[in-house]
């Protein structure tokens, strides 16, 4: 039964009748009471507001009469269909502040928008993702677990997954740590929100490569340091930019630079941590996608070089299964960790239990290993052909960067031209490609004539057409290869 339940004033100056009309009949004007709803009977709603039957009878003989509401024999009172201006209140009080739309995704297209090609970074092949396989861990780990994981889950993350997590870092990534630093999150900005919180104590300025993604240029945002940006170099940040920069936290994507592609070279490495030993300062490592790699040996993380315990390792498992799992995980070093299980640090667990447990069966199984060579081959035959459709159709007039590894590359176009205009004949073309300017932390310094591309979640035939129109909405016609 459909609940009304208004504010009345019994000994108020207007009948109590006229408040219920009024009240109902906004109701049905903004719709919440949507066209065709069955309204309570007079007895019913008079019971339900302990009220004589007469001021009901009357608020609905006044709302049958104005057509808010209509009468069928043996079914009772309905909302009417009504035709209003749209603003959801009656016209005496004037129309009512539009809402505004949410910003869009810088990296992806939203669910109700549906471009024929969506070059989006944050797509991965969701046709991949073993979901028998994932249902059956899952179902089963709720019956062993007694309804246990319907509860909340432990603050720092389930034990038994923070002990895959950590066996696994340490044979894909070189990460050197003990269960016990690891924090289990709810996806990549959770962890760093967090981070960030327990930094507060020790940093007054932070420095982050010059473009970053555009949640954690907004998180920086947030927090009361200036965040200084440092220059990007063919071989990573620039190491300079850091020992000048007064910071006492820099952050960076060093094996795969966000959204660049470059890989922070061994050299720099050595001499960002010497940096951090000498100054206590300490480096967050975003490794987002470190698993995927084409070419040339595998690159172990800068936390696996780590001798001082300087280095905090963030990753996350949203490009290797899906980002709706939402669970990332950070490697704190134990100054930060003692603080973490400090009285007056508060913090909840947000990613779901059941979730980190079937994530926990799934690891130990050795589904995700094989799932991961699985992918890697898969998205590298992607790339390839995403690569090799760009070089056929677009010749010299475009530049590829940042092929070496992940799920995107960026692609500048010769001559040159504006960013907005790009996307916008790309779109006319049914294909969405996207900014790179977003990302930059002082826009004057942004690329110019400059695109991302992801390409995870397209098919191989998708990438080939999507760069073929790409090819005739920005050129006109195939150039010769």
């Amino acid at each position: 039964m459909l609940e009304i339940t208004p504010s009345l004033q019994e000994n108020g100056a207007e009948p109590l009748f006229m408040q219920l009309y009024r009240y109902l009949r906004e109701e049905l004007l903004k719709g919440n009471i949507p066209s065709g709803t069955r309204l309570p009977s007079i007895r019913t709603l008079a019971g339900h507001l302990q009220l004589s039957r007469t001021p009901v009878a009357l608020a609905y003989e006044q709302l049958l009469a104005e057509g808010f509401i209509e009468s069928r024999p043996r079914s009772g009172y309905f909302a009417a269909v009504l035709k209003t201006n749209g603003t959801g209140t009656d016209a005496g009080r004037g129309a009512a502040p539009a809402l505004s739309t949410l910003p869009p995704r810088a990296y992806h297209a939203p669910h109700h928008e549906q471009p024929a090609f969506d070059f989006g970074y944050g797509s991965v092949d969701i046709g991949q993702f073993p979901i028998t396989k994932w249902r059956r861990w899952m179902n089963r780990c709720i019956q062993q677990e007694g309804g246990r994981l319907l509860l909340y889950g432990e603050l720092q993350g389930e034990e038994e997954l923070r002990e895959e997590i950590a066996a696994y870092l340490h044979q894909t990534r070189g990460v050197r740590c003990l269960p016990e630093q690891i924090i289990v999150g709810a996806g990549t900005y959770h962890s760093l929100d967090l981070l960030f919180q327990l930094l507060a104590e020790d940093v007054n300025r932070m420095a982050a490569e010059e473009a970053v993604n555009d949640g954690v240029k907004a998180l920086l945002g947030r927090f009361r340091y200036p965040c200084i940006p440092l220059r990007l170099e063919k071989d990573g940040v620039s190491i300079e930019d850091v020992k000048q920069s007064g910071a006492q936290a820099v952050y960076v994507t060093p094996s795969h630079q966000f959204p660049f592609g470059m890989t922070l070279s061994a050299g720099k490495r050595m001499e960002l941590l010497q940096w951090a030993q000498q100054t206590g300062g300490y480096i967050i490592e975003n490794d987002y996608d470190g698993e995927f790699r084409y070419g040339g040996r595998p690159i172990p993380s800068l936390q696996s070089m780590d001798e001082h315990g300087r280095v905090i390792y963030i990753g996350t498992f949203s490009k290797i299964l899906t980002p709706s799992l939402r669970i990332s995980y950070m490697v704190l070093p134990f100054p930060l960790l003692q603080r973490f299980h400090s009285p007056g640090h508060t913090y909840d667990q947000l990613a779901s239990p059941i979730f980190q447990h079937t994530l926990y069966h799934f690891m130990k199984s050795g589904e995700l290993s094989r799932h991961i060579r699985k992918m890697r081959t898969l998205y590298q035959h992607k790339q390839q052909a995403l690569l090799g459709h760009i070089r056929r159709l677009m010749g010299d007039q475009a530049e590829i960067i940042g092929a070496g590894s992940g799920l995107h590359i960026l692609l500048r176009l010769s001559p040159e031209r504006e960013e907005e205009e790009m996307i916008r004949s790309a779109g006319l073309a049914g294909v969405r490609v996207y900014p790179i300017s977003v990302y930059a932390l002082d826009p004057a310094h942004a690329p110019s004539s400059t695109v991302m591309l992801g390409y995870g979640g397209l098919s191989a035939q998708q990438i080939e057409a999507g760069i073929e129109r790409l090819a005739a909405a920005w050129f006109g016609q195939k150039p010769e290869g």
